[in-house]
């Protein structure tokens, strides 16, 4: 019986430890269906996890901080757009409006401000070749800029919109990117400003002997923000020589340090008819002695002759203007002469010693605003010193200037004194 009994318990056991072995294997196989069964449900949840996260890195990198401020680029090479804030602060001994004629006022009083305070948003849309650009003065609440420029070829683009015609350089040279504080007086008696237009512009010959950039267009004539009915419109021409085969850009001071030297040489012309004489970021206005207008009451024609050059870290440029001013009522008929010259240098290419960021500059400016009054005449002697901290986005200027208005029967001398900081983010 005891015999029997533990034969019967080692079978138990053999077959329990049977039972046993069969469990755990159907358990380790449960075990494996579990954790597939768990990974093909949670892998959908997981990669949908891991694609949110994505989008959202790609959303973030769609957007960044770059050279001109915030930008938008959806990587497809199609679309980009920038946004930038550019502020100027002045201190000045003699208050001056920015394009002062002789008979506007001058306090003698110094003064501090916020000079300048622009918003700027630009880049292309669709394709690099369909670009855009606006500029809201806030502090003068004026929109500037409103344009959109297509370019067809190297040779040919169009734009339409309201911005400064490159007419001359000093005028189109940014603000932001002068050598001198303020433009030179020769700026109020003949500079186009900003108007609405039409203009097609392009570069023949690009790289040769004979390289050449064109404008010609129509402006309206009544200036930023006129009315298209209060002219018939200005008929604009610019032709420029790019000496050495580049284009030297619309900025001033050598920062690029050209090695072989980049500069041009240009004319330009504009005839017309219009209400106005004269024309700022204000609008259009009239010059001393002219009254305000009828509708295209004043034929206008204007010449140009201009040179620029910059090579290390020397910089020129120049400008020669003629104007010719005929009123269609009274009969009168008044010739303007003008022009300035101004060279600046880095003299650290020269001097080791000398700082880097620093420039020194001069300018003389002239204008005879009759050529029937031999005693009348505008004159401008202005040193300035720059500071750049980074390029023209952010600079300190100071800058001392003699400027002498002489329209009969008195004399305006101003001596001045100015320093400002320009600063774009």
């Amino acid at each position: 019986m005891i015999a029997d009994r533990m034969l019967d318990r080692r079978a138990y056991l053999i077959i329990e430890l049977r039972l046993t072995k069969k469990l755990k294997i159907r358990l380790a196989k449960m075990q494996l269906m579990l954790m597939a069964a768990s990974v093909t449900l949670c892998a959908p949840g997981g990669s949908v996890a891991a694609d949110e996260a994505e989008e959202q890195s790609v959303a973030v990198s769609k957007f960044s901080y770059g050279s001109r401020g915030l930008q938008f680029d959806d990587g497809s090479g199609n679309n980009y757009l920038w946004f930038g804030v550019r502020l100027q602060t002045r201190w000045s001994s003699s208050h001056v409006s920015q394009d002062a004629l002789p008979d506007d006022p001058v306090s003698s009083n110094s003064e501090f401000k916020l000079n300048r305070g622009r918003l700027k948003l630009g880049g292309h849309l669709v394709s690099p070749d369909f670009t855009v650009y606006s500029e809201y003065d806030f502090i003068d609440d004026r929109l500037l800029d409103l344009r959109a420029t297509y370019a067809f070829t190297d040779w040919l683009s169009i734009r339409a919109g309201q911005w400064k015609s490159q007419y001359n350089r000093e005028r189109t040279d940014s603000s932001g990117a002068q050598q001198f504080v303020e433009r030179s007086v020769v700026t109020p008696w003949f500079t186009l400003d900003r108007q609405k237009a039409v203009m097609l512009s392009g570069r023949i010959g690009k790289g040769s002997r004979l390289d050449t950039s064109y404008w010609t267009g129509l402006l309206s004539g009544a200036g930023r923000g006129g009315s298209l009915s209060d002219a018939d419109g200005l008929w604009m021409t610019r032709l420029q020589w790019n000496i050495t085969g580049e284009v030297l850009a619309f900025s001033q001071s050598a920062l690029q340090r050209f090695k072989a030297g980049r500069g041009s040489i240009a004319i330009a012309a504009v005839t017309g008819h219009s209400r106005y004489t004269s024309f700022s970021s204000a609008g259009g206005g009239q010059l001393p002695g002219f009254d305000e207008g009828e509708s295209d009451q004043y034929y206008l024609r204007q010449w140009l002759f201009e040179t620029a050059w910059q090579k290390g870290g020397f910089s020129w440029q120049q400008e020669l203007h003629w104007k010719a001013i005929d009123d269609q009522v009274s009969g009168e008929k008044r010739r303007l002469f003008g022009g300035y010259a101004q060279a600046g240098m880095f003299f650290a290419e020269l001097f080791r010693s000398f700082p880097q960021p620093l420039e020194l500059a001069a300018r003389y400016a002239r204008v005879d605003p009759n050529d029937n009054l031999a005693s009348d005449v505008e004159k401008e002697a202005t040193l300035v010193a720059n500071w750049f901290f980074n390029d023209h986005r952010n600079k300190l200027s100071l800058d001392v200037s003699r400027v002498i208005r002489r329209l009969a029967p008195e004399t305006k001398t101003d001596n001045r004194i100015r320093l400002q900081w320009d600063w774009s983010f």
